[in-house]
Parts: structure tokens; C-alpha cells; sequence
């Protein structure tokens, strides 16, 4: 097994661990693959709907990433452990929880950030922020305004 592997393994369960806690919980499990490169932090309450719609819109965009939720606690922990070259925060209170880790090397917060606009959130990390999900579940203009940020992903690729 070569290093690479080893540490592949090695933070693979760090994060069953923390999955595992997320349920325990009460909260949904993180969906993905945590070491894709691209995280993205979906604000609660979370419900079927929206877990399958970010599904769907990450397949038709054909990114794979790592999705997992606000208010759980264990976002610092998991940012550290996926190191993603991507991090989008869906609706405010993602950004909200991602600013309040006050990250050493964030060069610019979600509260700074456009809707829509990739920005440098900490060096080699692209930061987009994303309008809230669930509106866009029930609302067609919400909905239209969603998915256009979130074609901002595929540049991001």
C-alpha cells in the first residue's frame, strides 16, 4: 500500500467516523465522495427533496462531490480532513457556520461574497456561494435563480 493509499484510508475513516456521529444525531449522512476535491455545505433543515435534488443537479452538471450540512458541529473537522479545492455554501446559514470557523487562511468570507461569483477563499480553495435550496423546491423563479449559480460549479471544475 503506498503512502498516498494509506492516507486515502486514513481520513476515508475519519469521515465514516463523523458520518456516523451526523446520524447518531439525528442529521442526515454526508453524501458523496469526501475526497473529490469539491465540498459543498447545504444549510438545515434537509429533507428527501433536497437531497435529491442536489443529487440530480450534480449529476446533470456531472461533478462529484462531497455534500454535507450546517448546524452539525463537525463542519471544521471535515474541512480539514477533505481539504476541497471547491467549497460552495448553500444558503446563508452555510456561509453563516463556514465564516464562524474564522479559518486561518480564508482570504475572504461567504458574507463578502456575490451569489453566483466563485472567489478565492483561501488559496488553491474557490468559494461560491449559493442561494438557499429549499425556496427553489417549491418557487420556479427561485428555482431559475438557484440553478444558475449553480452552473457556476461546472467553471469550476
Amino acid at each position: 500500500m503506498t503512502a498516498a493509499d494509506e492516507y486515502r484510508a486514513k481520513i476515508s475513516s475519519e469521515l465514516s467516523a463523523i458520518s456516523r456521529a451526523m446520524k447518531k444525531s439525528g442529521n442526515p449522512e454526508p453524501l458523496g465522495d469526501p475526497l473529490s476535491g469539491a465540498m459543498l455545505v447545504l444549510s438545515q433543515p434537509v429533507g428527501p427533496r433536497a437531497l435529491e435534488a442536489i443529487q440530480r443537479s450534480l449529476e446533470a452538471i456531472s461533478l462529484e462531490a462531497y455534500v454535507t450540512y450546517s448546524g452539525t458541529n463537525l463542519l471544521a473537522r471535515e474541512l480539514l480532513l477533505a481539504e476541497p479545492s471547491i467549497l460552495a455554501a448553500i444558503g446563508s446559514e452555510a456561509a453563516s457556520e463556514i465564516d464562524s470557523l474564522e479559518h486561518t487562511l480564508a482570504t475572504k468570507s461567504f458574507a463578502e461574497a456575490t451569489e453566483g461569483a466563485p472567489f478565492a477563499w483561501k488559496k488553491n480553495t474557490a468559494g461560491l456561494l449559493l442561494p438557499p435550496l429549499a425556496p427553489a423546491l417549491d418557487d420556479k423563479e427561485q428555482k431559475r435563480q438557484f440553478w444558475r449559480a449553480f452552473l457556476t460549479l461546472r467553471s469550476l471544475q
